[in-house]
């Protein structure tokens, strides 16, 4: 998903576990009718994708969690640094559970059917939800973010409306639970992983987690702590 506003002069890009349905559905009511809003699979009840297809067959369009530096090459270059980019990041265990979640409680998505493998089984895929690719590019050897500024999950509400407030949409406020089913059926606590899948995770989204610089190994005790009570309050997957 995007949501394109040159109205607003900002893109919004999509990463996966970090409440971004609910940001599209509650975005795309404000932007202007022109904005680009990608669609949603399936549909969530109040959002009106559009513009989203350059050309009458579709070769070209833009599309659901798409990364930056595809929206860049459909922009151009000029017009894509010319606005304000912005993404929201997760710390990396709170993360993964909602991803595993999703895997186990989705039904209305064929990829998604029948599902079955055990914590420790998906631990051992390593099919971590790193959206590292999404933000950032390489450049003089070494990865750099695309995006002007990340938000955290943990801080979202906040954040997301001093974000759009600065880009001149005030008093914006999320509205839209969308997928909040995925994490109702909770398998896995918080506390309940090991120390050792928590090391495993943490690797995994090391270059992530150093182009953002939000989280780090080992998570202050505070974070850890707060995770369950923002799982519980957001329900967003």
């Amino acid at each position: 998903m995007a949501i394109i506003s040159f109205k607003y002069n900002f893109i919004f890009i999509k990463t996966v576990k970090t409440a971004g349905t609910s940001i599209e559905v509650d975005l795309s009511k404000v932007v202007e009718d022109e904005a680009v809003v990608t669609p949603i699979d399936p549909a969530v009840r109040g959002h009106v994708p559009r513009n989203h297809m350059l050309d009458p067959v579709g070769s070209r369009k833009f599309f659901n969690h798409m990364p930056a530096i595809t929206i860049r090459s459909l922009l151009g270059r000029a017009q894509f640094e010319s606005m304000f980019k912005f993404c929201v990041e997760r710390e990396p265990v709170s993360k993964t559970i909602s991803h595993y979640h999703m895997l186990k409680n989705r039904n209305d998505h064929p990829s998604f059917a029948g599902y079955n493998k055990t914590w420790d089984e998906f631990m051992a895929d390593g099919d971590f939800p790193v959206d590292l690719l999404r933000y950032s590019e390489v450049k003089g050897g070494r990865r750099v973010p695309l995006v002007d500024r990340f938000l955290r999950y943990e801080q979202l509400e906040e954040e997301l409306a001093d974000v759009l407030s600065g880009l001149g949409i005030r008093e914006f406020r999320l509205q839209t639970r969308a997928k909040s089913e995925y994490s109702r059926n909770r398998i896995v606590a918080y506390d309940s992983v090991t120390d050792v899948q928590r090391q495993m995770i943490y690797r995994h989204f090391a270059e992530s987690n150093e182009v953002h610089g939000f989280y780090h190994w080992p998570p202050r005790l505070a974070s850890m702590k707060g995770n369950e009570a923002i799982e519980g309050a957001l329900l967003n997957s």
